[in-house]
């Protein structure tokens, strides 16, 4: 069994001497003392050691609403797109004008089509649109939204 402690690159409790024994606080201050076996995680160390283990994000979530002049930005959105990311366009605002909206909807279908995806409606007034990235899936069955290869979702 691995030890938890070397897998979070922490020092194992286990190895320290037993001789050591911990001095009775001075201060009735509870944050850590000298010769406490404390570990501050909140120590900038700490911090710097884990931004270079994490790997960082491959994928995002975008989301879209049209501008002030009732166009939709979806300029650049195709190489997001290509790399996985998951782009969701608000139409909301547009409800008072359906002309406007029905072609809104239109671009994100062709933009969809021409990169060879699918874009779902979310809501029932097709208001929120889902365009999942590249090695998505999607069950139309289930609505469940997955990440990887194109075999099947698991069961569950």
């Amino acid at each position: 069994m691995a030890n938890l402690f070397r897998l979070l690159g922490l020092p194992d409790p286990t190895k320290v001497r037993s001789s050591e024994t911990r001095r009775k606080r001075a201060t009735a201050d509870p944050g850590p003392q000298d010769g406490d076996l404390h570990l501050d995680l909140g120590d900038q160390k700490w911090s710097e050691m884990t931004r270079r283990l994490t790997p960082g994000a491959e994928r995002s979530v975008i989301y879209v609403k049209p501008d002030l002049m009732h166009r939709l930005p979806l300029e650049g959105i195709s190489v997001p797109l290509s790399r996985g990311s998951l782009v969701i366009v608000d139409l909301g605002p547009l409800v008072h004008m359906p002309t406007q909206r029905d072609r809104c909807r239109r671009r994100v279908q062709e933009m969809a089509e021409r990169l060879g995806l699918h874009a779902f409606a979310i809501n029932e007034d097709d208001s929120l649109l889902m365009v999942p990235g590249a090695m998505m899936r999607v069950d139309t069955k289930k609505y469940e939204l997955g990440i990887g290869d194109y075999d099947q979702l698991s069961e569950s």
